[in-house]
């Protein structure tokens, strides 16, 4: 991923969970909805004193919009493999130990 899709992905992010509409964002920097809709769709990057003000609106520090591990779907996007290696390994030991526990209520309630 490049440094935009990591910008764009992590503005999303932070714009929905302070519950930020496009054009409720737009409005709190003094731009226009195309503005950020450009900006959220890849058409245009906005300069460090406009993603400075995003920043102070989202209240986050402006390096958080270039983390690659800044939200969860970057870090999804930056390493597939390893999220899906680690997930299925959870996953895996979480239904070899259940089904360990089932198999031995089983035998308990043949064997009472």
């Amino acid at each position: 991923m490049n440094t935009q899709q990591i910008f764009i992905t992590n503005l999303k992010t932070f714009r929905k969970q302070k519950g930020y509409t496009q054009a409720q964002l737009a409005g709190l920097i003094d731009k226009s909805f195309n503005y950020i809709n450009g900006i959220e769709c890849g058409v245009s990057f906005p300069p460090p004193d406009v993603i400075d003000q995003i920043a102070s609106v989202l209240n986050v520090k402006t390096y958080q919009l270039f983390d690659e591990n800044g939200c969860e779907e970057n870090i999804i996007n930056s390493n597939k493999d390893e999220f899906i290696k680690i997930v299925s390994e959870r996953v895996y030991q979480k239904l070899k130990e259940d089904l360990r526990i089932y198999i031995e209520q089983s035998i308990r309630s043949v064997i009472k």
